[in-house]
Parts: structure tokens; C-alpha cells; sequence
């Protein structure tokens, strides 16, 4: 027997069906199968011989595609797991058109190989590989950047996490690797060379001869004295979320980033 469905009834179910769509907007990430940050891990290498491949990509942040460039073909780089005592290789290739590097940021390691191009060492040419060479006399959270133009702003840094040689006084049952940063579609070098031209360029919090009238800004005593001192108080946000996306692990907002533990458990973050 074939059913039949009155206005009434359709119109019932398109409000149901549209409240729940909204609803599951509204969800936290536990709860949600579609978001790509729950629980997402950091990739990880380890060992005694590491490769790392300098790139180009495209990375994905809250829907929107970029330009970036990567480590491995990720952002952030792969997670480099290494432990107190052990001696490392680490083989980087530069498969950019210009120079590129690594620096090993706190770590205690011979000059050389500290990877300050023009300082330390001349650099990674393009497509060479270079070889970090060096015993590993520490533990603890760290993190690896380039050290050559922007590349860093870009999305070139990762962590590293060195366990130590005996065991670790810190307690725990489960470790999150945290690496807060922040990425923009505009290529770095736009963002130097508007902030050349115009130290505000980005800043929409300035404040205005209408907000002064108002009294929402800086009394006119205050305003002048700044002025004096050719400073605009709000000079801390001449670059912020308005040209940045802050991530967490390479994740944006929208992706809701959660680190996932059962009941009970002891958890360690390390935040880079």
C-alpha cells in the first residue's frame, strides 16, 4: 500500500530535517564524525636516521586553500621524537628554488649544525640535501623552524619532543603535542610590504574622531599625548585575526581541535 503525505506533513518533516542540520552545527567535536581536528595526531618520526623534504603544498584551513610550504607534506611539520643520549642524522632536502634551513630552536648541539644560514653554516642550496649531525645531551619540548627569508611564516616549523635517558619524573597516561601558530592566504611578503607602507595597514581597531565624540576612545588629553610620541595605542593590533587564522596543529577554529582522554587519566601537554 502506497502511503500518502499531506502539506502538512511534508512541511513537518523539512523543519525537522533543517533542525537537525542546525543542530549538528552546534555539537561539540566529540560528537561530530565531519571535523578533521578530533583528535588528530601530529605524524612522528624518530630514530637515528630522519629524513625531512622542504616543499611546496597547499594547505586547507577552515575550507579555505593556500599556499604554504611544509615539511614531510604537512603543517606543522612531522613531530621529531627523539631521546636523551642517542646520537641523530637528520637528512634534509630542499626541494624550493632558494635557499632553505633548519634550526634546532634550544637545543644544545655544536655550532655548526645550529642552522643559521650566513652564521652556522651557508645554508641548504636548492635541491641539495643537507646532513644535521649530533648527539642529542637533553630532554624536553622543543621546536625546529627555518631560519631563511619567511619560510617560517609559511607554515616551515614543527615540534620536537625528547624524552629522557632515565625515567621521566613527570607522571602521566596520555600526551598531547599542542603547537599553536597562525597562517594567512597572503603570501608573507604582502603582509611585509603593506606593513612597510602603512604600520596599520591591518589594525581595525584605530581610533576615530567619531568614537572620540562619543566617548568610546582615548579622552583628547590622552590622544594627544600619544601622538606626541608619534604612537597609536592600539599599535599591538596592527596585525591579528583579521589577516591571521590561529591554528592548533595545522587546525583551524572551524575545525574545533579536540584532544580526546578517558576519565581518570593523567594528561601531559606539551604547548610549542
Amino acid at each position: 500500500m502506497t502511503r500518502m503525505f499531506d502539506r502538512r506533513q511534508l512541511l513537518r518533516g523539512s523543519m525537522m530535517a533543517g533542525g537537525g542540520m542546525a543542530l549538528a552545527a552546534w555539537l561539540p567535536a566529540w560528537a561530530q564524525t565531519n571535523s578533521s581536528g578530533i583528535a588528530a595526531p601530529l605524524p612522528e618520526v624518530s630514530g637515528e636516521d630522519i629524513r625531512l623534504r622542504i616543499a611546496h603544498q597547499m594547505m586547507t584551513v577552515d575550507g579555505r586553500e593556500s599556499h604554504a610550504i611544509g615539511i614531510n607534506g604537512t603543517v606543522p611539520g612531522p613531530l621529531i621524537r627523539l631521546r636523551e643520549g642517542q646520537k641523530v642524522r637528520l637528512h634534509v632536502e630542499n626541494t624550493l628554488d632558494e635557499d632553505s634551513s633548519i634550526h634546532w630552536h634550544g637545543l644544545i648541539l655544536p655550532f655548526q649544525m645550529d642552522g643559521v644560514p650566513g652564521i652556522s653554516f651557508p645554508g641548504i642550496k636548492p635541491r641539495s640535501t643537507f646532513t644535521y649531525e649530533f648527539p642529542v645531551v637533553q630532554a624536553g619540548t622543543y621546536w625546529y623552524h627555518s631560519h631563511s627569508g619567511l619560510q617560517e611564516q609559511m607554515g616551515h616549523y614543527g615540534p620536537i619532543v625528547i624524552d629522557p635517558k632515565d625515567a621521566d619524573p613527570v607522571g602521566y597516561d596520555r600526551e598531547h603535542v599542542v603547537v599553536l601558530s597562525d597562517h594567512s592566504p597572503l603570501h608573507p611578503h604582502t603582509i611585509f610590504k603593506k606593513l612597510k607602507q602603512q604600520a596599520g595597514y591591518f589594525n581595525r581597531q584605530k581610533q576615530t574622531l567619531a568614537g572620540l565624540l562619543r566617548g568610546e576612545d582615548l579622552p583628547l588629553k590622552d590622544r594627544l599625548d600619544w601622538g606626541g610620541m608619534r604612537m597609536d595605542p592600539t599599535d599591538i593590533s596592527d596585525v591579528t585575526g583579521s589577516t591571521y587564522t590561529y591554528l592548533i596543529n595545522g587546525h583551524g577554529p572551524k575545525d574545533n581541535w579536540t584532544a580526546l582522554f578517558r576519565p581518570g587519566e593523567r594528561v601531559r601537554l606539551r604547548f610549542v
